[in-house]
């Protein structure tokens, strides 16, 4: 009895027993009215253009970013722009967002986020590591997300193939080149308009912060990327012709009461924190041998970092997730610190280092950055597409608020393209005060 009298009783009543109360939640105190916003120029006769400005016109209305899509439609062409005929044996690469090599948002007319080689941050790396298997199988299939399979050799004819005829032993055999991935989007795309509709949270960070925006111009800038970034194919000389490109943003309704309270607390002045990871991406071309350079990034704290060493010869008819497996060392050094403090020294061929590699690949990925919580990269698949993961969160700011700096060392045995991305956190403050704001980026 002496134990239950010392018990202390929670006196927060959970929602059921508050009889008393309106009950006020987000699911019915507001409403979203979906507004497309269309770029300033996408003539039809133009589906070969290499750059896109979307503006958001009503600066008045309540706008949640996080909620935003960017709706993309194609279709695959030749090089004269007319459009492929069925059973051409070419797609797209593993990901929508492939199409595109820059990616920057302004917000307030200050650029909040620019994102560098989006065709490898966006369209390779994130993927691959923010994206669980049962994504890929699920929801991701919308943004033409489908994991290349087989040995992510060059397209053929039987890349689609599952079984091919051997006539000599007379018997059906595996299809080594086959590819499950690009037989799927393959499926979708052969001779007809294809469509994907991708969360603007990700493309970019800033768009992930769940909040309403108001009072601010909100634009978003696309620049396309070459074509062997974005387009698979047999003959490497298809292009991907945009159709249509958008964005959905959700016009936010609240109720009268909340309206009033927002704003109430707009013309007392409100200051709004945002706080963001940005990934973005540089490549370099390395040398057979030694490779030593150094890389500037645009950040003052850097997370992580993630090194992708592909051939340097890669075309359209190669899967961009295929790496060169001619490592011997390599290690980073941000801001002149070594890591890992154990450096790589043994990469090529099934080594205890490489073993080490992918264990430290999936320890990024259990840290709750993923999309979901399914099935990660098998040792197998992520052997044949190396994104080798380097950890810097206990790494301080860069001093004086300088831009971080990282340097790459490795050998290799070959030459390859060196692309580093650079997982980064980044800060802004939209300060609005009555019928103005202001927007500072750090």
């Amino acid at each position: 009895m002496s134990m239950l009298n010392d018990m202390q009783i929670n006196n927060v009543l959970d929602e059921e027993f508050k009889l008393t109360q309106e009950p006020v939640v987000m699911d019915n105190s507001v409403e979203y009215e979906w507004h497309e916003i269309q770029p300033d120029t996408l003539a039809a006769s133009n589906r070969q253009a290499s750059n896109w400005r979307l503006q958001l016109k009503n600066l008045n209305a309540y706008v949640n970013p996080a909620r935003a899509y960017l709706e993309v439609s194609c279709r695959m062409t030749n090089n004269a722009n007319v459009d492929l005929g069925g059973g051409t044996n070419a797609s797209i690469q593993n990901h929508i967002l492939s199409l595109f090599r820059r990616a920057t948002l302004r917000v307030g007319g200050q650029i909040v986020e620019t994102v560098n080689e989006a065709h490898i941050a966006k369209a390779l790396v994130q993927p691959l590591l923010h994206y669980s298997q049962d994504y890929a199988a699920s929801s991701g299939t919308n943004e033409m997300f489908y994991l290349d399979g087989g040995d992510f050799a060059a397209i053929t004819a039987n890349s689609k193939k599952k079984y091919t005829f051997d006539a000599g032993a007379g018997t059906v055999v595996d299809t080594a080149t086959y590819n499950d991935g690009y037989t799927k989007r393959f499926a979708r795309s052969d001779g007809k308009e294809f469509h994907a509709w991708v969360p603007l949270s990700a493309l970019f960070g800033f768009c992930s912060v769940d909040r309403i925006l108001t009072n601010n111009q909100f634009i978003v800038e696309l620049e396309k990327s070459a074509p062997k970034h974005h387009v698979l194919s047999e003959a490497g000389t298809e292009l991907v012709g945009i159709t249509k490109l958008s964005i959905w943003m959700p016009n936010v309704l609240p109720k009268s009461v909340v309206d009033l309270s927002l704003k109430s607390a707009f013309a007392d002045g409100v200051v709004s924190n945002y706080m963001f990871p940005q990934m973005q991406s540089y490549t370099v071309l390395g040398e057979n041998g030694t490779n030593s350079f150094r890389i500037v990034t645009s950040s003052e704290k850097v997370l992580y970092a993630f090194v992708v060493a592909r051939s340097n010869g890669r075309s359209a008819r190669e899967p961009t997730c295929k790496t060169e497996d001619v490592l011997t060392t390599l290690e980073l050094r941000l801001n002149g610190r070594q890591y890992p403090l154990q450096p790589y020294t043994n990469l090529t061929g099934d080594t205890a280092d490489k073993a080490r590699a992918y264990s430290d690949t999936l320890r990024y990925m259990n840290r709750n950055y993923d999309f979901s919580s399914g099935i990660q990269l098998s040792y197998d698949r992520w052997k044949s597409s190396s994104i080798y993961t380097f950890d810097f969160t206990a790494q301080p700011e860069a001093n004086m608020g300088a831009p971080a700096t990282l340097e790459l060392r490795s050998t290799t045995t070959a030459q390859v393209e060196w692309s580093v991305c650079v997982l980064s956190e980044k800060r802004a403050q939209i300060r609005y005060d009555g019928g103005s704001s202001v927007v500072l980026v750090n």
